[in-house]
This record gives C-alpha cells, sequence and structure tokens, in this order.
C-alpha cells in the first residue's frame, strides 16, 4: 500500500492569535509569541541598525532583490523596472538588499530581458542608484541611512538568453536529475576551467561597476540552481 503524504496545515487557515498558538502547541513547539504588536515607532523593526563598517541603517526592513525580467533585450532598465524600483525607495525601507539581479555577462541571463550591467549600460546604472537616493529623500527627508546594494547572477544550468530560442545551458557538472528535466544530452560539454576563469573576471567587473555606479554593495546570487549554486555542490566536479 502507498505511503499517504503527509499533510500540512495552511498558514491562512490560522486566522486567529489563538488558532495560531493552538497549532504550535500540537507540534509541541515552544516559540514566542505576541498577541498585540507594538507601536510601530516601537517596533524591533522599526529600530537603526549599526553595521561594523560604521555605517548606520535607519530601520530593519529589508527589500530582497526580484527578477522583474521586464528590461530591454540589451540589458536596460525600461519603465516597468523603474516603476519597480521607484517603490523600492518610498517603501520605507532602509535595506534594498540588492534590488534586482542583474547579469554579469549576456549569456549569463535567464530571461532575455533581464537586466545587465556592462559599460554600455552603466549610465542607466547610475541614474537607477540616483533615482532611489533622490526620491527616497523626497519622501522621507533623509538619505543617509539608506542602504542600496545590487545583485549580481549568472544563470548558469537555466541560462536563456536568446529571445525566440532555447535555453542555453552552461554547467559545472553533471547531475542525474537536472540534466534528464533540461534533456541534456551525457556528452553535454562542461564549463572549462578557463572558462569559468572568465566568469570569475565577469564578476569583478560587474561588482566595479555596480560600485562605479554609487551602490553601496554587491550581493552574489547562489540560490535557485542558478551558476553560483551550482558551484556550492560541485563537489566531483573533474577540472
Amino acid at each position: 500500500m502507498a505511503k499517504s503524504k503527509p499533510r500540512y496545515k495552511r498558514i491562512a487557515q490560522l486566522k486567529t492569535n489563538d488558532d495560531f498558538k493552538s497549532h504550535i502547541g500540537q507540534l509541541n513547539l515552544q516559540m514566542p509569541f505576541k498577541d498585540q504588536l507594538s507601536e510601530p515607532a516601537r517596533s524591533s523593526l522599526a529600530q537603526p541598525l549599526s553595521l561594523k563598517s560604521g555605517k548606520r541603517i535607519g530601520n530593519r526592513f529589508c527589500i530582497l532583490p526580484m527578477e522583474g525580467w521586464d528590461g530591454t533585450t540589451d540589458g536596460l532598465p525600461s519603465d516597468l523596472t523603474r516603476r519597480r524600483w521607484h517603490n523600492f525607495a518610498i517603501s520605507g525601507a532602509k535595506l534594498l538588499w540588492g534590488c534586482e539581479a542583474v547579469a554579469v555577462c549576456p549569456e549569463g541571463r535567464a530571461n532575455p530581458n533581464q537586466l545587465m550591467i556592462n559599460q554600455k549600460n552603466l549610465d542607466s546604472f547610475k541614474q537607477l542608484y540616483q533615482d532611489i537616493i533622490d526620491q527616497h529623500q523626497q519622501r522621507f527627508g533623509d538619505s543617509s541611512d539608506l542602504e542600496v546594494g545590487l545583485q549580481l547572477t549568472h544563470s548558469g544550468r537555466f541560462a536563456r538568453p536568446t529571445k525566440g530560442k532555447p535555453g542555453q545551458p552552461m554547467i559545472l557538472y553533471r547531475h542525474s536529475v537536472l540534466d534528464k528535466k533540461l534533456d541534456l544530452p551525457d556528452d553535454y560539454p562542461l564549463l572549462t576551467d578557463s572558462e569559468i576563469d572568465q566568469l570569475v573576471e565577469d564578476f569583478i567587473g560587474a561588482a566595479q561597476m555596480a560600485s562605479e555606479a554609487g551602490f553601496h554593495f554587491v550581493d552574489i546570487k547562489h540560490c535557485h540552481g542558478y551558476l553560483g549554486h551550482e558551484f556550492l555542490s560541485a563537489f566531483n566536479r573533474p577540472g
């Protein structure tokens, strides 16, 4: 007889505080719970955070990087991109952790309309950054405690950089499940050591351009099976 799948309570079914506390009790978990939220100004998330560098971030609300996939095919921001970044700026969050997943080279995009940073596009990224600072300043009167980063990515196995064409995976090693999912033959080529060396240079160059554009830091994407994630699990990679 087939094993029945576990059934998990949907969070949306827990309508009240008591529902939530009862569910936590059934799971035999010890979890602190506040029946009443603090006044907004006294909330833990509203308090500033000081970094080791000495930088003071105005609160602990954070916006994580998105993948809007609504840029132009040469990696420039569109009006939709600018609208989304405008909403980041006026949200009240003082930490914009990456803003958007930005490709470091054309072949590393997960979508033909993914943003990409290079010398040709650098002025547009300078403008995106400055717009965030100006719009935040206009709304809240202070942008000195705003921290803005840019996420850098290469989509690796899930690269699909060309409109109207299938994916063009760039892989580090054989993966029995994902190779089958992407219909990759057994002899599909792996990235060479020299190609990896070039990718390292691409990330370094992109980080330098992000700094030139004004961003305070970069985040390197290491999740969702993209290239950075694959590096973390390439234990048996030849080369």
